[in-house]
């Protein structure tokens, strides 16, 4: 019996909406996604088709093709199949070359593009949360072209500026897919329900069922008050250990949430001078973008 795999792809980018589609997408009968591999380990992102560029510096992700595959064991009638995967659209030479090798040139195509200032802004307060990140925003953009190169653990995510020159990744995959769909989050923002309908005509999903697109998935814009607390909450250490012993998962895991409830905060919004230093960064690459897709996006440049 031949093998079901993916025949659509949400491929970024990254902090523009795509965890919301995939899961509003996910809902519909005739489509499938995976979100947990065999063990009921969460695999929205299973990352496999850039896994020589990803595997040492991300903790989640699966790593060979016969994991890849059993993720897609569950499949029964339904018509698409697909995965989310938001870093193969940085990664997209590699990505595009795995797609064709391992998927179809034929697989449909789905980037989510946001303003490249919020963006960048959204994937630093993301990263921020957890101790791959412990410099300021301007700090991090100052030192950004070196940071991979000199620690090859840190995630590539903290490209925070890399990430939203974003003309040669789409106009790789438009050269590459017959079939490639293109979201401006701004319209996934204010048009939900239209858009998600838009996304299942391009997949050529026709049935019209009702689907819960409220509800957002991977919300991130705060930030912890007291430094010293992200370290303890995120790194390993005896109380934790300790912790582990006596309280079930279940109620740490909801221990936690409830703690961080008032030890987070909503993260200070990006100051004047970074946005107008990032919107020059990106003014050029926005305007080719424009010329690309035959749209107007000014409001990413004001």
């Amino acid at each position: 019996m031949k093998n079901k795999l993916p025949n659509f792809l949400i491929v970024g980018a990254a902090k523009s909406g795509t965890s919301s589609l995939h899961n509003y997408l996910n809902q519909h009968p005739d489509v499938f996604m995976p979100s947990y591999n065999d063990k009921g380990m969460k695999v929205k992102e299973p990352r496999f088709l850039i896994k020589d560029l990803v595997e040492k510096r991300l903790h989640n992700g699966v790593w060979t093709w016969e994991e890849y595959q059993d993720l897609f064991k569950g499949v029964r009638e339904e018509k698409m199949i697909g995965e989310s995967t938001v870093l193969y659209l940085y990664y997209y030479d590699e990505a595009i070359k795995n797609i064709k090798r391992y998927l179809s040139e034929d697989v449909k195509i789905i980037i989510m593009l946001r303003n490249p200032v919020d963006r960048a802004f959204s994937a630093y307060t993301h990263v921020a949360r957890s101790i791959k990140e412990n410099l300021s925003f301007e700090n991090a953009l100052e030192i950004e072209n070196s940071r991979l190169l000199k620690d090859e653990t840190l995630t590539p995510m903290v490209m925070y500026k890399d990430m939203g020159l974003y003309y040669n990744m789409v106009k790789a995959y438009l050269d590459n897919f017959n079939n490639v769909h293109v979201i401006l989050y701004e319209d996934f923002q204010n048009n939900t329900e239209e858009v998600v309908q838009e996304s299942l005509a391009f997949l050529g999903v026709l049935k019209r069922v009702n689907l819960d697109t409220v509800s957002r998935h991977n919300v991130g814009g705060k930030s912890w008050r007291i430094p010293f607390l992200k370290q303890f909450f995120m790194k390993d250490n005896l109380l934790k250990k300790g912790l582990r012993v006596v309280f079930s998962k279940f109620f740490r895991k909801n221990f936690r949430i409830f703690l961080e409830s008032f030890l987070k905060e909503k993260a200070k919004p990006i100051t004047p001078e970074t946005k107008k230093d990032l919107l020059n960064n990106f003014k050029g690459d926005i305007e080719k973008l424009e010329k690309l897709l035959d749209i107007d996006l000014k409001n990413w440049k004001e």
